[in-house]
């Protein structure tokens, strides 16, 4: 669901929210319910922590970011980081105290990249390394989700091994769960091809199967048997400051995930990838790294995980009409109100439902980097290892590492290149 959209119109007032922005912030908030507890979900964290991650962070990040458009919230790079950065410390991730420490490190550790100045670092990633994490992080995505679409459970540590043993072993899927997940994409399917249903395709998606399954009284695992859904506010969190010396290394590693997600985000085209040609780390602006910074350290005293500038939810944004910072403010706006009035619903939601739309996330998120797979390539054979490599280490390795991997095959191609070059121009002089 990592995708691009077509470019913003500049932001046109700040000073106020306009009607077209609060629309579009209700439209995000709509579509942030599904996303980020299914983000959550296959993290093996809290669905509600997810669903938290959308208030206060988001409403935090618009206000302080150079970025006007750009929505921080949960995605899904940074709910696998996190969870493995958790599962690595030995801890409990669904415990909130464990969860806040963690968030509240990633915020102190991107102040502190702010200071350092981490865009010198993100300029050295390529696109095609910044394609093959994107597409190792939908196999991820689509591979976690398996279980929660059919009830199947693969073995294989690696995530294309775990494709191909659930396509091999189609009797092992549950029917019920199955014919659930494939109600979902029908019905998906069908909203998507209504313009006007387009943006909120995943919503209708997940409210129209949920009742369809209860009114047909098919029993399924529900999103409750995950953990404890908010039925209001998020509630004010302590962090659990004695494991803090644990998670050093994994908040710095989701930090660094958030922010090279984020930095893909431009002003002027606020959903898309990386540009032709630009490397992706130009736009990263000090003051977008310190306005998730601050997005981070008031989420991790109300309940969220971990946040930074989310593609996908910005997408929506757009495509929904936003055109000033107060989207992003709207959307923080709507979705509380909805935990105080919904929110006990939302664990009646089927987990196939769940499953399947992650699976559609996926699968989104593939089709939208099919351009740039071809820029890639057409780049010639250092741009095609670095996509490939990249894109093989993100479906074997926890993300962080084979983002870092990106990064010094990215700057170990560009020495090459810088020598190869001199080369050239002595043979030449």
């Amino acid at each position: 669901m990592e995708q691009g959209e077509p470019e913003a119109e500049p932001e046109q007032d700040t000073t106020r929210p306009a009607p077209r922005d609060l629309l579009a912030g209700g439209i995000t908030a709509l579509f942030s319910v599904p996303e980020g507890m299914a983000y959550a979900a296959i993290a093996g964290l809290a669905p509600g922590s997810g669903l938290s991650s959308g208030v206060l962070p988001a409403m935090m990040g618009s206000l302080l970011g150079r970025t006007p458009l750009m929505i921080t919230t949960l995605t899904s790079a940074i709910a696998l980081t996190s969870g493995n950065a958790l599962r690595r410390a030995h801890l409990d991730p669904t415990l909130p105290a464990n969860v806040a420490a963690l968030t509240l490190l990633v915020a102190a550790a991107m102040a502190l990249f702010a200071l350092l100045g981490l865009g010198a670092v993100l300029r050295g990633i390529s696109l095609g390394a910044v394609t093959g994490f994107s597409l190792g992080t939908a196999v991820q995505i689509i591979a976690g989700a398996l279980r929660e679409a059919t009830g199947y459970r693969a073995r294989h540590h690696n995530r294309l091994l775990r494709l191909a043993s659930w396509l091999a072993h189609p009797g092992a899927w549950s029917h019920r769960m199955t014919a659930v997940a494939v109600a979902t994409v029908l019905v998906w399917s069908l909203a998507h091809a209504v313009s006007r249903l387009r943006a909120l395709a995943v919503l209708v998606a997940l409210v129209v199967t949920g009742v369809l399954v209860h009114v047909a009284g098919i029993t399924v695992p529900l999103a409750a048997s995950l953990g404890t859904v908010p039925g209001g506010l998020p509630q004010l969190t302590v962090p659990n400051w004695w494991v803090m010396p644990h998670l050093v290394g994994g908040a710095c590693s989701v930090a660094a995930v958030a922010l090279a997600q984020a930095a893909a985000i431009a002003p002027g085209s606020p959903a898309g990838g990386p540009a032709a040609g630009e490397p992706v780390g130009r736009r990263a602006g000090r003051r977008d790294v310190l306005a998730q910074a601050a997005a981070n350290a008031v989420g991790a005293f109300c309940h969220a995980l971990p946040v930074g500038g989310s593609p996908s939810r910005t997408a929506v944004a757009v495509a929904a009409g936003a055109r000033s910072r107060w989207a992003g403010v709207a959307s923080g706006v709507v979705l509380a109100l909805l935990l105080c009035f919904f929110g006990r619903v939302t664990g009646f939601i089927p987990l196939a439902v769940v499953g399947a739309l992650l699976i559609l996330i996926g699968v989104k998120l593939v089709l939208a980097r099919l351009p740039e797979i071809a820029l890639a390539w057409r780049r010639g054979w250092r741009e095609r290892s670095l996509l490939v490599v990249t894109f093989l280490a993100a479906t074997q390795l926890p993300l962080q590492y084979a983002l870092l991997l990106g990064a010094l095959l990215s700057g170990a191609a560009h020495a090459v290149g810088l020598l190869v070059g001199h080369r050239r121009v002595a043979a030449t002089g």
